[in-house]
């Protein structure tokens, strides 16, 4: 159906030493005939709880085009655009951002995990449940994984186009995201895990 990646390095902002996120999400030429898309997402991140600081995304999908850029400051408890600016009451994430984060957490079944994130403008509150686990097959080998999963607290879908996500953790202390399944209106879009850089923050 097309190609993406998701891909994390360290950088600097305002003199500052951060994380930097790239994801790019294509289809082939195929599937353009019948819905094309062509995302690039470039997030800034806190390199400690993997927050907002900027969000540059490039989004084209079907008939849909937006691009923006939108800076996060804590300090003033706000986020700024070519719009305007939206008040904020606590750090935000992206739900790209959040796949990094939860790797902090112990994620045992039954776990509920808040977020406040932010994508497409929109500010949206909601909860990550450990839903299962799975043995699956990747590149490096077979992994116990766990499952998780978002869900809006209005009920709304927490991605464009009706999408939702699933995330598999390894199911040990290195809980390394190797696989990633988006779901939209249109078709799925699953991302495996290739390759694993070792470094200190």
């Amino acid at each position: 159906a097309g190609k993406g990646y998701i891909l994390v390095e360290r950088d600097s902002l305002f003199n500052k030493s951060i994380l930097k996120l790239r994801s790019n999400i294509q289809t082939n030429n195929f599937f353009d005939l019948f819905y094309r898309i062509r995302d690039d997402i470039t997030i800034y991140m806190d390199k400690f709880d993997y927050s907002l600081l900027r969000v540059n995304n490039k989004i084209s999908e079907g008939k849909f085009k937006k691009n923006y850029t939108s800076d996060i400051d804590i300090n003033l408890m706000k986020i700024s655009n070519q719009k305007g600016s939206l008040p904020i009451s606590d750090k935000v994430h992206s739900p790209l951002s959040i796949i990094f984060s939860l790797r902090e957490k112990l994620l045992n079944l039954g776990n509920i995990y808040h977020y406040t994130t932010y994508s497409m403008g929109k500010l949206r509150n909601i909860n990550i449940s450990i839903i299962g686990k799975e043995v699956i097959d990747t590149s490096y080998g077979t992994y116990n994984t766990i499952i998780v999963s978002p869900e809006s607290l209005d009920s709304s879908s927490v991605l464009k186009n009706n999408g939702d996500m699933k995330i598999w953790y390894t199911d040990d202390d290195n809980r390394i995201p190797v696989r990633i399944e988006i779901k939209i209106n249109y078709g799925n879009i699953v991302l495996s895990l290739e390759d694993i850089e070792e470094w200190d923050i």
